[in-house]
């Protein structure tokens, strides 16, 4: 898989796969047994046990590491599943008293979530990674801040550990300290910064059907709410994807579409199933694929537009969609 050998080969660590949220909404069910088998793949991070659960009984061995803290009600299947959690909190603790359960720590360097402050330090032998999250990557000075004050953290502690800081994005610092990297995005061939200087690739392209082409005269308004109306007589296509397939909404009248190269303007608001485009001149048929995402348009392109990131768009991809591994 070109893009793990890539990220390693820039980092020179291994990698912590995360594939929470199915995959980013890709279909962890296809994803993780092709990481499975990569040597650079050490583990894998998901964001609760029931994730953890799920990927235990598709076969996963190697490592997984629940990142979203832990509940009374799961210890169980964590210490049956043997699952990795993630602690970042005393009540954590608390909770895997006398439990025979290897766990990381985590400490809020700055990102205001999940983690202990650096005052507090953990003595415990079932403790195998530390980790901690940049909140802002794009912005070094404040990722060097929270990179130089996890150092000091992880000085403290003694042993062998798994240490990781590093995201997607924050896979560019190139931290000397730490021995993995915790990467989601970049593995599905997003890039999280425009200047990415690892050479990923995208591993997915999402298309639709076209369900109907037809003339409408000039002045005639378009899908809900009546925001488009037709400037002139119009040729549009109605495509078989919506927002209850992933399209958001807030792409309406402003995101496109593609048929072979050519940009096809989303007019009107995106409905539920359908989303309506303007198809020019385009020789569209019915029964015509048409590129939601694909080499036109990244995720990430759509997330520009759209005024969001692409973990969202990705994420809200839903289960009707279905998934072909080519």
């Amino acid at each position: 898989m070109q893009n793990v050998t890539e990220l390693c080969r820039y980092s020179q660590k291994k990698i912590i796969a995360v594939v929470k949220s199915d995959a980013y909404g890709i279909g962890v069910e296809y994803i993780a047994p092709l990481l499975q088998g990569l040597p650079q793949v050490e583990a894998f991070a998901v964001a609760s046990a029931e994730e953890g659960v799920s990927l235990r009984e598709m076969g996963i061995k190697k490592e997984i590491i629940i990142l979203g803290g832990i509940l009374r009600e799961e210890v169980e299947a964590i210490k049956s599943y043997k699952l990795t959690p993630v602690v970042s909190d005393r009540e954590h603790l608390e909770l895997l008293k006398g439990k025979n359960v290897k766990f990381h720590v985590k400490y809020d360097t700055g990102m205001g979530r999940l983690g202990f402050t650096e005052d507090i330090l953990i003595r415990d032998h079932r403790i195998t990674g530390i980790m901690s999250h940049l909140s802002t990557p794009a912005d070094r000075e404040f990722s060097l801040y929270q990179i130089k004050k996890f150092e000091n953290i992880v000085k403290k502690y003694k042993g062998s550990f798994k240490i990781h800081i590093e995201s997607s994005a924050g896979i560019i610092y190139k931290v000397p300290y730490t021995t993995h990297t915790r990467i989601g995005l970049a593995l599905y061939g997003e890039k999280p910064l425009r200047n990415y200087p690892i050479n990923i690739k995208p591993v997915l392209e999402l298309k639709a059907r076209v369900i109907s082409v037809k003339e409408i005269p000039p002045k005639h308004p378009i899908s809900y709410g009546r925001t488009y109306t037709a400037p002139c007589k119009m040729r549009i296509g109605i495509v078989a994807f919506g927002y209850g397939d992933g399209l958001i909404k807030s792409l309406s009248n402003r995101g496109y579409l593609f048929f072979e190269g050519e940009k096809l303007p989303i007019v009107g608001n995106i409905t539920m199933d359908m989303t309506i485009v303007d198809l020019k001149n385009s020789p569209v048929c019915v029964g015509d694929w048409i590129t939601v995402v694909g080499p036109e348009q990244s995720f990430g392109d759509l997330a520009r537009c759209a005024g969001t990131i692409p973990y969202e768009i990705m994420c809200n991809i839903s289960q009707r969609v279905k998934r072909k591994i080519i």
